[in-house]
């Protein structure tokens, strides 16, 4: 099957990526077992270079033809591919242990149930009249790469997580909380389960502030948009093609001082995190943002050739909004962290008059992020007195990142692992002043 002398007699360089994935996962819709998935897939995606062109397939599966059907698929790309001139990875690493593999089989399914039940009973205790949903799964997932360079990458990873969600009344929105973990979960988290049933219950009652500039207090939950806007500004193939707001900032100031990001790969304690991004180059920790000073660009293959550097470990498979193995390689986070402040979430609160917090913003995939741009309506509650009210309607938020973000009040002490569309990274509360709100 992986006879990489294949490849090399068919193309002047190719890699292959091989991403094998296990999951079982427990739904559950309104407190009730609803579906259980189980999920056993291979996945493979050749990239290639001939004559200077580059060409692509992508095939699911495990037969023997996979890579017969994968060659012919790439030789009929790349007669029409783009021009490419830089070389693919020829690196090796063996990050793959045994025990990760072990952690998920020798979890059961009954465990899963038990803890979801665990869940379940902590919140019948609470408010047995929610409408719960909530969902636990256990994933394991075996990464390889091979190119006709010479390289040979290895990795594999098991998480366990766990969601739940209730829909806010008016539709068309829900409050949620996401959980995951490279080992089962020992506890219930019934601090911040108590936090959750109390703001659910500002949500049987709309609250509206005035139009006006105000602060905002975003959720880690929120904060996709910002980072989402912010990839797209370091990204080296928009520094390459002219479209990022950041071209010839490094060393200046874009945000406040307080506002510091890191790309953090290897992170411990959680799956996400890669040894290695989509082509095979070892990944590192990079400071992006640091005190509000542009530290540096993300960079894959491709544009790193183009602008005469090299590759940052910023290769994946990865769009603004999607991911999978048939999505061509982009530069992009592979775990993006917002590093915490030194303010509770009770204490950001209390610095505002009047003003909003945000759990959720809804449109900004119409915005003009890649400038920084943004014009949401923003779901979350309004704030009087540092005290929640009751949920925000029909209530717009705009601004600009590059602008906005450099009046930081002040930053949460805890980051939270939140999802970020396509990836997900941990990020903090962020209070910001003076941002335009469109409200009564």
């Amino acid at each position: 099957m992986l006879d990489i002398n294949k490849l090399k007699n068919n193309f002047a360089e190719a890699e292959l990526l091989i991403k094998d994935n296990r999951e079982v996962r427990y739904d559950f819709e309104n407190w009730d077992l609803e579906e259980i998935t189980s999920k056993d897939l291979s996945e493979f995606s050749l990239r290639v270079r001939d004559n200077n062109k580059s060409g692509s397939s992508t095939a699911t599966g495990s037969s023997s033809k996979v890579l017969d059907n994968l060659i012919a698929g790439a030789k009929k790309s790349v007669e029409f591919g783009e021009p490419a001139y830089f070389n693919f990875s020829d690196e090796k690493l063996n990050a793959a242990d045994q025990n990760t593999e072990s952690k998920f089989s020798e979890v059961k399914s009954n465990q899963l149930v038990e803890f979801a039940r665990e869940i379940k009973n902590t919140f019948k205790e609470k408010k047995p009249d929610l409408t719960l949903n909530f969902s636990i799964n256990k994933n394991y997932e075996k990464i390889k790469l091979l190119t006709t360079r010479g390289a040979e990458l290895k990795e594999n990873k098991t998480g366990f997580s766990f969601f739940f969600s209730v829909p806010i009344p008016g539709g068309g929105s829900e409050l949620y909380r996401y959980y995951e973990s490279d080992n089962l979960f020992e506890e219930i988290p019934e601090a911040d389960i108590d936090e959750f049933i109390e703001e659910y219950e500002l949500t049987e009652q709309i609250s509206k502030p005035k139009t006006g500039k105000m602060p905002v207090l975003f959720s880690p939950r929120a904060l996709y948009f910002f980072l989402v806007s912010l990839e797209t500004g370091v990204s080296s193939q928009n520094i390459f093609q002219g479209t990022s707001p950041l071209i010839d900032k490094l060393g200046d100031p874009v945000f406040s001082d307080k506002l510091t990001v890191i790309d953090k790969p290897q992170i411990k304690g959680t799956s996400f995190g890669r040894m290695f991004d989509d082509e095979g180059i070892t990944t590192s920790e990079k400071s992006i943002i640091e005190n509000g000073k542009l530290n540096s660009y993300l960079y894959d293959l491709e544009y790193a050739s183009k602008m005469d550097t090299i590759s940052t470990g910023n290769g994946m498979k990865n769009t603004l909004f999607g991911s999978g193995i048939d999505t061509p390689v982009n530069p992009s986070f592979v775990h993006p962290v917002i590093s915490p402040g030194n303010k509770s979430k009770a204490g950001l609160l209390a610095e505002v008059n009047e003003g909003i917090l945000v759990e959720n913003v809804i449109g900004f995939h119409s915005s003009n992020y890649t400038q920084g741009h943004f014009s949401v309506q923003a779901q979350g509650f309004h704030v009087k007195g540092g005290k929640l009210q009751g949920r925000l309607e029909d209530v717009m938020l705009a601004g600009n990142i590059y602008s906005d973000f450099k009046n930081i009040i002040g930053i949460g002490d805890r980051t939270i692992l939140s999802p970020m569309v396509s990836s997900i990274g941990n990020f903090p509360y962020i209070l910001v002043d003076q941002l335009s709100v469109t409200g009564e």
